[in-house]
C-alpha cells in the first residue's frame, strides 16, 4: 500500500529514485480529461516517514470504509498489483476490469464508489484539520497567550523601571539641592556662631572691667 501511496503522491512530488523515474519515461501515465487535482499548498519534501505513516492511515482509513462486493478499492489495488506484470496502464485497466466484472463490477460502479471514497476523504480531511485546530488552540494558543502575557509583563516592568530612574533622578536631584542647602545654613550657622563669640567676648570683657573699675574706685 505504501507503493500506491507513493504512486498518488506522483502528482505532486519528484522522488529521488531512479527506478521510479525510469519507469515514468518509458510509460507515462495518462493524463486525466476530467479532473485535475489542485496541488497541495504545503511545499515542503515528504520523507520516508511521512510516507509510510500516511500510507498506514488512507490504507487504515479505506479498509474501514471498504464498501460491500467489487467496488473502485479492489479495482486500483488490483491495478497496482499488475502493474509490474503488465505496464501499460491502458491494458490493465482492461483486464482488471474484464476480470472484476465477472464478480458483478460495471464501470458505473466504479465511477460511483470512487466518489463515494472522495467522500471518504473529505470527512477524514475535515476531521484531520479539526484535531489541527484543536492542538493549535491546545498547544500554539497557550504559548501565544504566555508570548502575550509575558510582553504585557515586560512592559509593566519597563514602565515600572522609568518610574523609579525618574524617582532616582529626581531624588538624586533633591539630594543635591539639600546638601547645597546644608552647606550654606552651616555656613550661617557658623557665622552667626563667630559673631556671637565676638559680641560675647566683648561683652564678657566690658562687665569684667566694669567690675575691676568698681573695685578700685569704690573702696
Amino acid at each position: 500500500m505504501s507503493e500506491l501511496f507513493k504512486k498518488a503522491l506522483g502528482l505532486f512530488v519528484e522522488f529521488d529514485d531512479a527506478k521510479t523515474s525510469e519507469q515514468s519515461s518509458n510509460n507515462p501515465a495518462p493524463q486525466p480529461q476530467s479532473f485535475t487535482p489542485s496541488p497541495p499548498v504545503y511545499k515542503g519534501p515528504l520523507s520516508q516517514q511521512d510516507i509510510d505513516k500516511f500510507s498506514k492511515h488512507f490504507n487504515d482509513l479505506f479498509d474501514k470504509s471498504n464498501i460491500q462486493g467489487p467496488d473502485y478499492y479492489e479495482f486500483s489495488k488490483m491495478m497496482h498489483m499488475l502493474e509490474a506484470s503488465v505496464p501499460d496502464e491502458n491494458v490493465r485497466i482492461s483486464a482488471v476490469y474484464a476480470t472484476l466484472s465477472i464478480q458483478g463490477l460495471t464501470k458505473d460502479r466504479i465511477i460511483d464508489t470512487a466518489k463515494q471514497y472522495c467522500s471518504v476523504l473529505e470527512n477524514d480531511k475535515a476531521m484531520f484539520e479539526k484535531a489541527a485546530a484543536d492542538k493549535s488552540s491546545a498547544d500554539v494558543e497557550g504559548r501565544k497567550n504566555k508570548v502575550t502575557s509575558l510582553e504585557k509583563k515586560i512592559a509593566d516592568n519597563s514602565e515600572m523601571i522609568r518610574k523609579l530612574t525618574q524617582e532616582i533622578t529626581d531624588a538624586q536631584t533633591q539630594i543635591g539641592t539639600l546638601k547645597n542647602e546644608i552647606v550654606q545654613e552651616d555656613a550661617k550657622i557658623s557665622a552667626n556662631k563667630g559673631s556671637y563669640g565676638v559680641a560675647y567676648q566683648a561683652m564678657l570683657n566690658k562687665i569684667t572691667s566694669d567690675i575691676q573699675k568698681i573695685n578700685t574706685v569704690l573702696k
